[in-house]
């Protein structure tokens, strides 16, 4: 799965319809970094949910 940085959010590549984010040619990844806040819409993830 790919991945890109956006606004300091992680977002999944390609972008969920769910997400209102638009890929704007960022680079791209396959790693998740620790120092960004994850996208709740793209990765399937709500806060306080560990």
């Amino acid at each position: 799965m790919l991945y890109f940085v956006q606004d300091k959010k992680l977002h999944r590549f390609p972008v969920p319809m769910r997400c209102g984010c638009k890929y704007e040619n960022e680079p791209l990844r396959d790693t998740i970094p620790h120092d960004v806040e994850q996208c709740i819409f793209c990765m399937n993830y709500w806060p306080g949910e560990d």
